[in-house]
């Protein structure tokens, strides 16, 4: 009798505040073709499902991301959700809508948010990490500190977590069994940094491996995703070459030959104005930024 094939495990990844679902490539790649876990939806029959900003088809009970999973080859308790920034929260939600057809989650620069403060606790939600840089922009808005470095001393982190003390970086609380397993990652990196480095993609990979069952066993730190990224860099800087080309060879012809002649310069020199303009529109936007933030943003 033939042992039927074990069902590969599920991820929905969902990315953060005007972003797009290819933020998620690296998650999407080495949970997909280095895995054999799980792939964009529409390239195979798989099972990372990347979804587009906020979504309502993503908690809509009944529908999204169930419905999704669904048509995959994985069972509810081999569902990982994985979230970035406010795409976390989007996460959340459908943990909330479907609270048993998941079994693990990792928030990337995210958290339990305001709009969950009341559900997150020791039992919920189920299995989840949390991936912290040490320099993220934003630990005041998710977890209440000044500094990322110090998301441990979050009293909001350590009832998540079920302590009193601060939590420790890769410390496993609670138990995978129980459902109540919780971890924190901690690299040295920037908000972006959490979806975009093999640090924090690997600390994705690990936390899933030890939460779902199937897929290739295969170390964090053995990823593909940069050749994809470093393939799109190179189309991108031949479709600017090939399109500066066909410019050239458009002012060739005699219907836009008049148009080819030398540049005409705005000002013949850089005086004193132009170099003040230059070094006001250079600096007011990089020492406005944080400030005008946390009026946008009150705490």
């Amino acid at each position: 009798m033939q042992r039927p094939k074990p069902r590969l495990p599920a991820l929905l990844a969902v990315h953060g505040y005007i972003n797009s679902r290819e933020t998620q490539d690296g998650f999407a790649i080495e949970f997909g073709a280095a895995r054999a876990m799980s792939c964009w939806l529409w390239i195979s029959a798989a099972t990372v499902i990347a979804t587009d900003p906020l979504s309502p088809m993503v908690w809509r009970p009944g529908r999204g991301w169930p419905i999704c999973v669904a048509s995959t080859s994985s069972d509810k308790d081999n569902i990982g959700l994985e979230g970035h920034s406010m795409g976390g929260w989007t996460v959340l939600a459908a943990a909330i809508t479907s609270p048993n057809d998941y079994k693990s989650m990792v928030l990337a620069g995210s958290s339990v948010g305001k709009p969950f403060a009341a559900e997150g606790s020791p039992s919920w939600p189920r299995n989840i990490a949390l991936i912290e840089g040490q320099y993220d922009e934003f630990s005041k808005l998710m977890w209440d500190v000044d500094k990322a470095a110090d998301v441990g001393q979050s009293p909001k982190l350590q009832a998540l977590f079920g302590t009193d003390k601060p939590v420790e970086v890769g410390k496993l609380y609670g138990t995978m069994a129980a459902g109540d397993a919780r971890l924190l990652y901690q690299p040295a990196i920037s908000h972006t940094g959490e979806h975009f480095t093999n640090v924090s993609i690997g600390d994705a990979i690990d936390w899933f491996a030890q939460t779902l069952k199937g897929g290739a066993e295969l170390p964090a730190s053995d990823q593909i995703w940069y050749w994809k990224e470093l393939g799109t860099l190179i189309s991108l800087v031949g479709f600017v070459v090939s399109w500066l080309g066909a410019f050239e060879v458009t002012l060739t012809l005699p219907a836009f030959a008049s148009l080819a002649h030398d540049p005409t310069p705005a000002r013949l020199e850089r005086g004193r104005g132009w170099w003040i303009a230059f070094v006001l529109a250079a600096l007011l936007p990089a020492i406005t930024y944080f400030p005008l933030a946390a009026v946008a943003m009150p705490s």
